[in-house]
């Protein structure tokens, strides 16, 4: 009897492991599933703004200031608040009406890009 016992303690034991291996393992897909998909969000709309702003200094337009400024809110809601800094930041350092780069600019971008290399887990070591 007390054979049966434990075997059968032994195997309600084992269906809880199981259980619990299970739903361990579901939240930790759940987890990298998520940070993979905040990756991609954020790498997206840097890329994006990056590029927004590179068009909008070639082309000068309306059109294309438009543009850098829908990829700079789709960062406004996927950075944290250093790169969101930054990212005002770019905007306060346009061009003058002459189309004269403000002096503060390649500094900004260079902070910029590097705020955004932290953010994403890719900056140099």
């Amino acid at each position: 009897m007390d054979l049966i016992q434990i075997l059968s303690a032994a195997g309600i034991g084992g269906i809880f492991g199981s259980l619990a291996t299970a739903f361990l393992q579901a939240w930790l897909s759940n987890r990298a599933s998520l940070a993979n998909r905040n990756f991609q969000e954020k790498k997206e709309a840097y890329t994006g703004l990056l590029d927004a702003l590179h068009r909008s200094e070639i082309e000068q337009t309306p059109d294309a200031a438009k543009y850098a400024g829908h990829w700079q809110n789709r960062c406004e809601l996927v950075a944290p608040e250093a790169v969101r800094r930054l990212v005002s930041r770019i905007s306060e350092t346009n061009p003058d009406e002459k189309g004269k780069v403000h002096p503060e600019r390649p500094r900004v971008l260079t902070e910029l890009k590097k705020a955004m290399r932290i953010d994403l887990g890719v900056q140099d070591h």
